[in-house]
């Protein structure tokens, strides 16, 4: 039944909570709008339906419900009634038709637009003067022959009023001066725009107030450095607020106030203006100590202790220390603390560690770029994949580099050091079977990288994008060119696009497309031969931040390793044996060896729980990805080697971040592969192939060993889930 309300008497306000006898809005529709989106519409008035989700039974409970407020369903047509006058149509009508069940409402907002009101005229005066006078009104909010909206006036007059602000116009101004004639349905506007002088900085004056009960550190050269603006220059507002920006990205102020002195300069008119800085120091130096625990590092600490402005001049210099595996085994064995895949990591039985010290240059040479130098040593390990030590080495980074408009972060790094594979990856990825090739390829090496990384986002700020997108491609090259072993060739590129859109209530929807592929130095093919790899600039999925129904790196190609074999006789004699395990014994333990491509995607709705919202968060997901290696006569992708694992997580938000608890089904087997036999080194250290049905001879060697190995299938459902624990979103 529909029943049209004219009128209706107030009750309550709408809450996000409703009592028990209260009615549920169970939609909200607007029909006859042409103009303005419903989008639009609903976003102008507060009654607000209940989530998609709260509609299902099996997740109503997790909902959030709204209730229906009378008195701001009556506002909300007067809500609607004024946007549409504002924006040019005074005669609009607007009905409402409400259809009633039990304990909820159906609502629907009926718009009768109605014929708007026409700028017939529009007139901008004033900018004969001006520079440019083209590029200051082109674009405006409003035109002649369009709707005549009041916002849209207002719109138009900040936007030439900014515009001339940027073109050394600092005293701008604009006047208003519209009529309406209702009869004739249009509107004249007139934008008298007064610019007044050109002016350029003659002077930057600065004044640097020191942390209280304390002594002025920086010096005010240091601040009209970093500020960016010197006399001379044509008045340009955004430059201003960009040099603000970069003196707050020194942290070493914990106030910047920047203003135009109202009183002109002293014998040269109204034409040159004195900027007034204002730069409130913060503390020099700062400390900070954390810890945690996490599901493969288990205990983690670190700290930092940075001088903001070391040597003078805002140079900063930080101090880093990193630890993690702490308690994994003897001599600190945390016992239960640690999970017991770490404990399973033959890479991760020790502690890792970062310690390094990074100098930053505010200005460069007077361009507006930041130059960074890091030296480090470190010592990590990646989940059952490889470790990396590097006693020494060291980056440069200079950032932003603006080309073509987008700004860009140039990277070089130069490592001495060794990475420690299991023989497996060496046999299988690189054809090095033997203990002394394998011993060779593990040798301290330099590993010079060039990077260049783009970074661009649309939308809210790139700290905590809630409606919008972001991009990140990265660029890595390293050959014997730029310092690199005679054997380390490669190019690797990596794009990353996420986009997010905030559904209000109802949640937030994330998405995310990860692109990677490795080339050769000498055109796009792989595997020349010759060029090297490392393992650690391989590609790798699977785990909580890619695709979470695998394990950590366990997405892609794989071999395997098994505790025991069997010998198998082909001869007469015991020289004629080979060695074999069975079929999906269990107890073997993946070793990924990373690929050269790599696509994942993942899609996320994550809502805030109807009891503590601000502290408990629930979502659904589902990630897909693929890792495989590329060759010259296989580059396409198929789609059935696409893995597709969804999953529901939990969100904890604190002080240290927000700690996730997810859980994704994977109902896939894994991917035959080779599986082998490490013999211990007091045994003589060979790796034996065990695949079955391999013929190898002689004994003891693993060459052309066939992927023929089938790892046990997983059982039932409960034996396909796999959960992950980490701080901070996937994505």
């Amino acid at each position: 039944m529909a029943l049209a309300l004219p009128a209706v008497r107030g009750v309550h306000a709408q809450t996000e909570s409703c009592v028990e006898a209260s009615t549920l809005v169970r939609s909200v529709k607007f029909e006859g709008n042409h103009v303005f989106s419903s989008d639009e519409l609903a976003s102008r008035i507060v009654t607000t339906p209940m989530s998609w989700l709260s509609r299902v039974p099996a997740f109503s409970v997790f909902a959030t419900k709204q209730c229906l407020d009378e008195r701001e369903f009556a506002g909300d047509v007067l809500r609607l009634f004024y946007f549409y006058r504002t924006h040019g149509y005074p005669f609009v009508g607007v009905d409402t038709v409400v259809v009633r069940g039990h304990r909820t409402v159906n609502i629907r907002f009926v718009i009768a637009e109605g014929t708007p009101t026409v700028i017939d005229t529009l007139t901008i005066t004033g900018l004969d003067s001006v520079r440019d006078a083209r590029g200051v009104t082109e674009d405006l909010p409003i035109v002649r022959g369009g709707a005549f909206d009041e916002s849209g006036v207002s719109a138009a007059r900040d936007t030439i009023v900014r515009r001339l602000r940027n073109a050394g116009y600092p005293h701008a101004d604009v006047l208003r001066n519209y009529a309406v004639e209702h009869n004739r349905r249009s509107a004249t506007v007139e934008l008298q725009v007064i610019p007044g002088p050109l002016v350029h900085i003659g002077e930057v004056s600065v004044e640097v107030e020191p942390v209280p009960g304390g002594t002025v550190h920086m010096s005010q050269a240091a601040v009209r450095a970093i500020l960016g603006v010197q006399p001379g220059d044509l008045y340009v507002d955004r430059d201003l607020v960009a040099g603000q920006r970069r003196l707050f990205q020194t942290e070493a102020f914990r106030q910047v106030r920047i203003e135009l002195d109202s009183a002109p300069i002293a014998g040269v008119g109204d034409t040159l203006a004195r900027i007034l800085v204002h730069a409130a120091e913060a503390e020099r130096y700062s400390v900070a100590l954390g810890g945690g625990w996490g599901t493969l590092d288990c205990v983690r600490m670190q700290g930092s202790l940075t001088d903001y402005n070391f040597f003078g001049g805002a140079r900063r210099l930080d101090f880093t220390a990193r630890l993690s595996h702490i308690g994994v085994q003897e001599p600190v064995d945390f016992g239960g603390v640690c999970l017991g895949e770490t404990r399973q990591d033959e890479f991760g039985k020790q502690v890792n560690y970062y310690v390094g010290a990074t100098f930053r240059q505010p200005v460069l040479f007077g361009l507006r770029t930041v130059p960074a130098v890091t030296l480090y040593s470190e010592d990590r390990s990646e989940y059952n994949a490889y470790r990396r030590t590097t006693p020494v080495g060291l980056s440069l980074t200079l950032s932003p580099v603006v080309l073509l408009g987008v700004p860009l972060t140039l990277g070089y790094s130069l490592e001495f050091g060794q990475t420690r594979a299991s023989p497996a990856f060496f046999c299988a990825q690189s054809q090095l079977c033997d203990p002394t090739d394998i011993a060779d390829a593990e040798r301290r090496k330099y590993t010079a990288v060039l990077s260049v990384t783009a970074v661009s986002y649309w939308g809210d700020s790139p700290l905590n994008l809630g409606r919008g997108a972001s991009l990140r491609v990265e660029f890595r090259h390293a050959s014997p060119t730029i310092g690199s072993d005679a054997q380390i060739r490669f190019n690797k590129m990596i794009a990353d696009v996420s986009a997010f859109m905030d559904l209000g209530s109802a949640g937030r929807v994330a998405v995310r497309l990860r692109l990677g592929a490795l080339f050769d130095t000498r055109g796009l093919t792989v595997g020349a031969e010759g060029q090297f790899v490392p393992i650690q600039e391989r590609l790798f999925a699977g785990g909580p931040n890619t695709v979470r129904g695998y394990g950590q790196n366990q997405l892609g190609p794989a071999v395997y390793l098994v505790q025991a074999y069997t010998p198998r006789a082909v001869g007469p004699t015991p020289a004629d044996s080979v060695y074999e395990v069975a079929q999906g014994n269990g107890h073997e333990t993946i070793v990924p060896i990373g690929g050269n491509t790599m696509v994942v995607a993942n899609i996320e709705y994550r809502v805030r729980s109807p009891w503590l919202g601000r502290l408990l968060q629930f979502s659904a997901f589902a990630d897909v990805g693929s890792v495989w290696n590329r060759s010259t006569d296989s580059t396409l992708l198929r789609t059935d080697a696409l893995r597709w694992t969804p999953g529901l997580g939990i969100r904890f938000v604190t002080g240290i971040g927000t700690i996730r608890f997810d859980v994704a089904y994977n109902g896939y087997t894994r991917d035959p592969s080779q599986a082998y036999y490490d013999t211990p080194l007091s045994l003589g250290g060979k790796l034996y192939c065990v695949s079955p049905g391999n013929a190898i001879v002689p004994p003891g060697t693993a060459a052309a060993c066939p992927a023929t190995y089938q790892p046990k299938s997983p059982g039932g459902f409960l034996s396909r889930l796999v959960p992950s624990i980490s701080i901070g979103e996937a994505f």
